[in-house]
């Protein structure tokens, strides 16, 4: 091999691992939608408490609503530690139904920014407590391809008096 192809595959292969290196941290770095900090919430013994959970959802993406319009698709869901607390009901927004180039029917999406609300009950002899955690599972696409899965981590802190 003389000398102008040897420096050239060295450059190739360097070039390649720095490409395979970016692409592994941009999509692990990349978050499509992020759960939004909230207030923290007042939870008082023997009373209902509503807790908001704000998703920033990126320009360009959309994520599947909690109903999907297909069984394939992966819905958004958010879970609950409940910590004694009582979750009675979590509610979606309304999705938006949208066609794209690469489906033949409108799919049930949420884009840009969106509110969850879960509704729990409070027991007369609740725990302290000063965080309530929990897990948002969701799907991310764009107009050409899908994301993997993904769950983010929800932390809600809690006032109790």
């Amino acid at each position: 091999m003389n000398r102008c192809s040897s420096l050239l595959t060295t450059v190739l292969l360097l070039a390649v691992a720095v490409s395979a290196t970016w692409g592994q941290t941009f999509s692990a770095g990349m978050r499509a939608a992020t759960v939004v900090p909230g207030p923290v919430v007042r939870l008082k013994p023997g009373e209902n408490v509503s807790v908001p959970v704000t998703v920033q959802i990126r320009p360009a993406y959309h994520i599947n609503s909690n109903e999907p319009a297909d069984e394939y698709l992966i819905p958004t869901k958010l879970t609950w530690e409940t910590s004694g607390l009582v979750l009675t009901q979590t509610d979606y927004p309304e999705p938006e139904l949208v066609t794209y180039s690469f489906s033949e029917k409108p799919l049930s999406v949420y884009s840009n920014k969106i509110v969850i609300v879960s509704h729990f009950k409070a027991p007369q002899d609740m725990p302290a407590l000063t965080e309530l955690k929990g897990r948002l599972r969701y799907q991310a696409c764009n107009n050409k391809a899908c994301l993997p899965p993904k769950t983010a981590e929800v932390k809600v802190a809690l006032h109790t008096p």
